[in-house]
């Protein structure tokens, strides 16, 4: 059911992009859509189980909010130093503990730090992350565990 489901989805999306002027077209954009929706109930699906499994669907529009704030605020930091005439920065390495129960939710951690502008996670060891962040006041908002309470109430059963 999930393959029919994509595919419909999928033609609906070819539809908009390449509005069909003939049958060609449109057999060409079943066809496509069909394809794609197999290979990924056959390779995608599997790998993504797990980390969808966890997601809990409905905490998805705030998490985006939550991050989009964060994003932005991260962005008017860095753009502060760089701005800055005397370019105030002090770039640190920190480690940051966090006890995340799946592997989705460490990913998901992980690149949410990596995608806020001005910290960079550099390595995994455990639950522990090495962030390398440009300047203190970035450190002190990781270390809050703001972001890390925002990934485990994300995804069931997490304890951060």
């Amino acid at each position: 059911m999930r393959t029919v489901k994509m595919s419909v989805a999928l033609f609906a999306f070819w539809c908009l992009v390449v509005p069909p002027e003939v049958v060609l077209d449109l057999l060409v954009g079943v066809g496509l859509a069909f394809g794609v929706s197999v290979w990924a109930a056959r390779f995608l699906w599997p790998l993504a189980d797990p980390f969808f499994a966890s997601l809990r669907p409905w905490r998805v529009p705030r998490f985006v909010l939550q991050t989009a704030l964060r994003v932005i605020v991260a962005s008017l930091q860095v753009l502060r130093i760089v701005l800055d005439p005397r370019l105030p920065i002090g770039p640190e390495v920190v480690r940051h503990t966090v006890h995340l129960r799946t592997d989705a939710a460490r990913a998901a951690f992980a690149n949410l730090i990596t995608v806020t502008p001005g910290t960079l996670t550099l390595d995994i060891e455990g639950d522990t992350f090495v962030v390398h962040c440009l300047d203190r006041a970035l450190a002190e908002d990781l270390l809050s565990g703001r972001l890390a309470m925002d990934v485990e109430a994300l995804f069931e059963g997490e304890r951060a």
